[in-house]
C-alpha cells in the first residue's frame, strides 16, 4: 500500500516582483503605448489620439492581470519590456520623420 503526499505549489511565486510588474511596469508600459499607438492606428487624426487614451485603463488592467497570471514572472517582464521598447521606437520614428 503506497501513500502519496500532495505538496502544494504556490501559484504566486516571486510576489514582490509580480507586484512591481503589475503596478509600476504595467503603468509605464501602458503610458508609453499611448503615443506609440497613434503611429499605427488607421484612423483620423483626432481618433488616433482619442482611442489610445480611452483604451489606457483597459491596457493597464490587462497588463496588470497578466503579470499575476503568467506562469513565470519573467514572462510578464519580457512582454512589458518588449511592448515598451517597440512603442518607444515607434514614438521616436514618428517624432524624427
Amino acid at each position: 500500500m503506497t501513500t502519496t503526499t500532495h505538496t502544494r505549489v504556490s501559484v504566486f511565486n516571486a510576489i514582490t516582483s509580480r507586484n512591481f510588474a503589475g503596478i509600476l511596469m504595467a503603468f509605464v508600459t501602458s503610458t508609453i503605448m499611448i503615443p506609440g499607438m497613434t503611429t499605427y492606428l488607421p484612423l483620423s487624426a483626432s481618433d488616433q489620439i482619442a482611442v489610445p487614451i480611452l483604451l489606457f485603463p483597459f491596457i493597464w488592467t490587462g497588463l496588470c492581470i497578466y503579470s499575476y497570471l503568467a506562469t513565470k514572472v519573467w514572462h510578464a517582464w519580457t512582454l512589458m519590456a518588449a511592448l515598451t521598447l517597440v512603442h518607444a521606437a515607434l514614438c521616436y520614428v514618428a517624432l524624427t520623420s
